[in-house]
């Protein structure tokens, strides 16, 4: 390859920030995560049931508020704000939970809901306006941007474990974040990379009263996102009412844009839907697959024990070492012109991802004395999971930078953020307790036909939502002109 082209497949320097920022920021989100079930239950309590139906609500929350902060940064805060200001709420929020009790828990959380609301569809922002229209290089951008803030998704189950494991759950939430101070201080460092890409309020000063309005929204979304956090079927019943809403919103835009952009958006909303499925799926990682790990896996590797939550950091694993491979696979393919579509990729993700949990199940076949299965079927199931999803979540905003108009860039990624996972983290509470252990229920291999049957009946349905997808695929593809 000569140099030129070398040049031209060379990624922009705004990648370099958002991958740096992303990654200490998804440490400490995922270090919160993959020990949030675990803490409801071994601190606070909990049932199954209600550890999925908190974690749901939260996750939700999560993915909410990226459609409000894209639309903020957008037209009123800025790209670069957003980031600054959602890195920090974010620290804030884990700071908070270091702090033992159930305020300092609940508020934590809030700020971290509202944290990720600012800074979420911002990297990613930033880097589709650095793309020209049909740039070769976005699928295999995201795809290696996603690979990179996987680093620290996989530290972070790393960390969270020994950590918890000598030092205690509230050092883990501290730990988590020093390093997303650490992701604030980097941004500073590395901010001239996204000078000129913002969006236009981000190229300006703003007034006193916009600042005011942000500081007194921030307040208000923290009190209201406890209230949900603390009344769980008002906060379902706020998703639907939220969803409702965005769908008016996107009638609104499709009403007004010429033809060609209303088909087009249409084919951004039915991907984005296709998304939602995938993410009921995905969400059982942190849900029902963690519950199963530590009941019913042994924990150590090789004859070697290891903390429960290093088996979810496979996930991440696989993404790492999948991620540079398949952003190769889609440079030679796309030069070719033989890459697959977008349209195609979803619902093999889907199909993939449901494999995940087929392996599962033929794991459960061949367990110890203990009724435990090996970690080597998690290692090996993660990989369907993982190929999945980079499939998917990988390319879900590159998608959305493919198809769109330029102008609803972030409210767009907000929407993925929302329809594909929020209303996903909302059903997915609901399909994890399938694989709930009623209480009383101490019998491993009684647990281990809980576990069995629910993740054969995930695998069933993942495979028969693909199968649709694989069919309607081919219009969306011609609606959004897709090559």
């Amino acid at each position: 390859m000569n140099s030129k082209k070398a040049q031209n497949l060379k990624q922009p320097k705004v990648f370099y920030l958002a991958c740096f920022t992303s990654v200490c920021e998804r440490f400490g989100f995922y270090v919160l995560s993959f020990l949030l079930v675990l803490y409801m239950k071994n601190v606070y309590n909990l049932t199954d049931t209600m550890a999925f139906a908190l974690f749901a609500v939260f996750t939700a929350l999560v993915y909410v508020t990226p459609a409000i902060g894209g639309y903020l940064a957008d037209n009123i805060f800025g790209i670069r704000r957003s980031i600054i200001f959602g890195l920090l709420l974010e620290g804030v929020g884990l700071n908070l939970l270091a702090f033992p009790g159930k305020f300092f828990f609940v508020l934590g959380l809030a700020f971290i809901i509202i944290g990720v609301g600012f800074f979420k569809t911002g990297p990613t922002n930033l880097m589709a306006r650095t793309y020209k229209e049909n740039d070769p290089r976005i699928d295999s951008g995201f795809t290696l941007f996603y690979m990179s803030i996987n680093i620290g998704s996989f530290l972070a189950p790393v960390a969270a474990g020994f950590v918890r494991l000598y030092y205690g759950w509230h050092a883990a939430f501290f730990t988590a974040a020093l390093v997303l101070y650490f992701g604030l201080i980097g941004y500073f460092v590395l901010r001239g990379f996204a000078k000129h890409h913002d969006s236009p309020p981000g190229e300006k000063n703003i007034s006193l009263k916009v600042w005011v309005g942000i500081f007194a929204g921030t307040i208000i979304a923290i009190l209201v996102s406890v209230s949900l956090l603390t009344h769980i079927q008002i906060a379902n019943v706020f998703f639907f009412v939220i969803a409702i809403l965005i769908g008016l919103y996107f009638m609104f835009e499709i009403a007004r844009s010429p033809k060609e952009e209303k088909l087009k958006i249409l084919a951004c909303l039915f991907l984005i839907i296709t998304g939602m499925v995938f993410f009921i799926l995905y969400f059982q990682l942190y849900e029902s697959m963690t519950l199963f790990i530590e009941r019913s896996v042994v924990h150590s590797i090789f004859g070697i024990p290891i903390p429960m939550t290093v088996f979810l950091g496979f996930n991440a694993f696989w993404i790492i070492a999948l991620s540079p491979i398949l952003a190769w696979l889609y440079e030679h393919l796309g030069k070719s012109g033989k890459d697959l579509a977008v349209t195609t990729k979803f619902p093999l993700g889907i199909l993939i991802t449901s494999l995940c949990f087929f392996v599962l199940v033929f794991g459960t076949y061949f367990t110890n004395v203990d009724m435990r299965i090996s970690g080597g079927w998690i290692l090996f199931s993660m990989f369907f999971y993982s190929l999945g999803e980079l499939l998917i979540s990988a390319l879900g905003v590159a998608m959305v930078t493919r198809i769109v108009p330029k102008r609803m860039y972030g409210v767009m990624m907000g929407a993925w953020y929302l329809i594909a996972c929020a209303l996903a983290s909302a059903v997915s509470g609901r399909v994890a307790d399938l694989a709930s252990v009623p209480e009383g229920v101490t019998d491993p291999a009684a647990i281990l036909h809980i576990y069995s049957s629910a993740f054969l009946k995930m695998g069933i349905a993942g495979v028969v939502a693909a199968i649709v997808v694989f069919i309607v695929s081919p219009y969306i593809k011609k609606i959004a002109e897709l090559d």
